[in-house]
């Protein structure tokens, strides 16, 4: 799965760096530059469990006084989310969007599967990122927030 994920990277032109690359775990950085932010991504690949885990790390850390209201927002993004979840971490203020799955050797299209989860990582962190900032900077509630994402996410849509 390395080698198909380094490939997939490739075949997108996406620049990326490796951090680690041990039998147990690798794990590769990408910068994104989306039309709302630039953020980093991370890939860390665990052949032994068969398991990827892809995190879109939000440009900028939560201030402790926003803890609290971005844990609403992300719970209320989260519920309606099919594929992968948002985390914040109350100690230090980092927030994510992660996307996970199981492999097999049997797995069929597995660079097509990797690239869909990617995308997706980026896709959801492009679409909540201003919502984010709105309650971080703007001092919209959680609610309020999430409203103004979903309609802004059905215009895009028409």
């Amino acid at each position: 799965m390395k080698n198909i994920i380094e490939f997939a990277l490739q075949s997108q032109n996406l620049k990326y760096q490796v951090l680690r690359d041990a039998s147990e775990q690798k794990i590769i950085k990408l910068g994104i530059q989306l039309k709302n932010s630039r953020f980093d991504t991370f890939i860390d690949i665990r052949p032994e469990a068969e398991q990827v885990l892809i995190f879109a790390v939000c440009p900028t850390l939560v201030p402790e006084n926003k803890r609290n209201q971005i844990s609403e927002f992300i719970t209320r993004a989260n519920y309606g989310l099919i594929i992968g979840n948002f985390e914040l971490d109350h100690g230090d203020g980092e927030m994510r969007y992660k996307a996970s799955y199981f492999y097999d050797s049997t797995f069929p299209d597995s660079a097509v599967v990797f690239l869909k989860n990617l995308y997706t990582s980026f896709s959801m962190m492009e679409r909540y990122l201003p919502g984010i900032m709105a309650v971080i900077y703007g001092d919209l509630t959680p609610e309020a927030a999430i409203s103004q994402v979903e309609r802004a996410s059905k215009a895009s849509d028409n």
